[in-house]
């Protein structure tokens, strides 16, 4: 049980990353969404960009209630989580640190 949640851990930390780096881009994209804007005189790019966002955001809450789960199950296994060298622990707030990247928090 102890190298299920282990795994299941090590998982779950590098797609944590991968989110962020996917917001890291988004962010990047915010500027050229506003100039394709601005040259097309439409919203579509800013909308398309306000919806990645949105699911981007999503996908970071359920993110930290997966590692709220996994916590729990080692709790109640008695299981340490694993904290790995060079920040292998769980943020705490996954949302809170997508959201801060977007620069919407």
């Amino acid at each position: 049980m102890t190298q299920d949640l282990r795994k299941e851990q090590i998982l779950l930390l590098r797609f944590e990353k991968q989110i962020a780096g996917l917001a890291a881009t988004l962010a990047l994209g915010a500027t050229a969404a506003k100039a394709a804007d601005g040259k097309l005189h439409a919203s579509d790019a800013q909308a398309a960009y306000a919806d990645i966002q949105a699911a981007l955001m999503n996908l970071a809450e359920v993110t930290g209630q997966a590692h709220d789960v996994l916590n729990a199950r080692a709790m109640e296994y008695g299981v340490k989580v694993l904290q790995a060298v060079g920040g292998g622990t769980p943020k705490h707030d996954p949302p809170s640190a997508v959201a801060s990247i977007l620069g919407i928090g």
